[in-house]
């Protein structure tokens, strides 16, 4: 699940800014929710990392009576984080970078003030999710902005485009992070967020992640290609639910493509059409005044069009696509499940290949039916070894060997099963955050047309007293 996902070489850089005082803090939860004690730890954080991290243990929820994650898991603390003000730093030298500006409204208490703000570059953001990932393995961390789409990449960095649609990428990123009951209280999340000592901590993380990118690697090409024996009808649902999400997003995506296509063409057609009006009223030298405002609406009309074009890309579609990468982070998630799964499974296998090859032993003298035991027992007959005494050492071998694959397959078991409840509650964490995102996205969808027609409507009815005004001579 490590990530060293990398756009330039990095330089890190620290701010101290005033809070500002425009931003209302807005709950994402009731206050009234049981909030959790912020020193419960997560049962699957990483233990090997800093015991920093805070996080949350609760059951998990059975997927077949399916309710609100909030009734099953320790609720998110109120949090409001906004992402504005994209500024270009060093502007006009080789390391230009451009900065976000982050402010923190919340209730936590770990936070020095109730509102907070700092800026970060871009880099910042891929060192938070990297460290995130690793930290807590069996969260489904939300995606960096366009990670999986290069096209996003192409173009000025340094446009007004291109950061406006970052910044609103990241403003998903962090209210994802902000909703999310383990993720919003990890201590790390906590200095990215208000720390003054940015630099020193970065870099500290940075090392960190670099040393264990690798952790997970031989785990991942190990299983890649090995099934599950007793597949769990839980994360059978969750794949194919996910998967079906994926096919019905990428249709959404793929239809939106051909309605933007046409709106653009619109666009040119109402501009074509202002400027043949134009013309016309060169000629029909009477009503040319007239003529000339039909145009210009024509013009406006266009304009609006666009506005809406561009809008809905921006508030939309790039969420769609948002989206879409939040589902490849589910998957992986499922994926270090299975290993999990994959190696308690292994493990079995070879304590009942110990366990039997001890009861082959106790009841033959042999130490196994393969062609090794066989070579093994003719080599010592021609030695001479006392076959009684070889059979107790082999024996006292195989109660040793069955005693630690005893005790690996309990350890596996249990972290495999706390790691599915786990996912369980996370996959309920991400199908909240779903019907959420989905609601923001279809009102503003539903609002930029309201507003489009409103406008639309406005530009024509003033027409009318204009084109009424004509006077036609016989």
């Amino acid at each position: 699940m490590s990530s060293s996902y990398h756009e330039d070489e990095y330089n890190s850089v620290s701010w101290d800014t005033p809070a500002t005082d425009i931003l209302q803090s807005r709950s994402f939860l009731n206050e009234s929710d049981d909030i959790a004690d912020d020193t419960e730890q997560s049962t699957y954080a990483n233990t090997n990392t800093d015991s920093m991290y805070t996080s949350f243990t609760a059951p998990a929820p059975s997927l077949a009576k399916h309710t609100s994650p909030l009734t099953t898991t320790t609720a998110a603390y109120p949090m409001t984080i906004t992402v504005t003000d994209p500024l270009n730093e060093l502007d006009g030298t080789r390391d230009t970078f451009v900065s976000y500006l982050i402010t923190t409204d919340t209730t936590l208490e770990t936070f020095e003030k109730p509102t907070v703000s700092v800026r970060r570059r871009f880099q910042d953001f891929v060192l938070l999710y990297n460290t995130l990932t690793r930290d807590f393995p069996a969260c489904v961390v939300p995606p960096l902005p366009d990670k999986h789409r290069l096209e996003y990449i192409t173009g000025d960095r340094f446009s007004a485009e291109f950061k406006e649609r970052r910044r609103a990428s990241l403003q998903r990123l962090l209210n994802r992070l902000a909703r999310h009951p383990t993720l919003q209280r990890s201590e790390y999340f906590r200095i990215f967020l208000e720390s003054r000592e940015w630099n020193a901590e970065s870099l500290y993380r940075q090392k960190r992640i670099s040393e264990g990118v690798f952790d997970n690697l031989g785990d991942v090409l190990m299983n890649a290609f090995v099934k599950i024996k007793k597949p769990d009808g839980r994360f059978i649902e969750i794949k194919e639910n996910i998967d079906k999400l994926e096919e019905n997003l990428q249709t959404i995506e793929r239809l939106y493509q051909r309605i933007v296509k046409r709106q653009s063409d619109l666009e040119a057609d109402y501009e074509d059409f202002g400027n043949s009006v134009v013309g016309l009223s060169q000629l029909e030298t009477g009503i040319s005044d007239h003529l000339n405002k039909f145009a210009n609406v024509l013009s406006k009309f266009s304009v609006a069009l666009r506005h809406l074009r561009v809008g809905e890309e921006q508030d939309y579609l790039h969420q769609i696509r948002d989206f879409l990468s939040y589902c490849h982070c589910v998957k992986n998630v499922l994926k270090l499940r299975d290993q999990k799964q994959v190696d308690f499974e292994d493990l079995s296998d070879h304590l009942q290949q110990a366990t039997t090859e001890r009861e082959v032993l106790i009841n033959t003298g042999k130490g196994g039916t393969g062609i090794g035991s066989f070579l093994r027992e003719t080599v010592d007959n021609i030695k001479g070894v006392d076959a009684e005494k070889a059979k107790q050492e082999r024996l006292v071998k195989l109660e040793s060997r069955i005693n630690e694959l005893s005790r690996e397959v309990d350890s596996s078991h249990d972290e495999s099963n706390g790691f599915s409840e786990e996912v369980v509650k996370e996959y309920e964490i991400f199908s909240q955050s779903k019907a959420d995102e989905m609601k923001e996205y279809l009102l503003a969808y539903t609002d930029s047309h309201v507003e489009f027609f409103k406008e639309g409507k406005e530009m024509w009815e003033s027409l009318i007293p204009i084109l009424e005004s004509i006077r036609v001579h016989v």
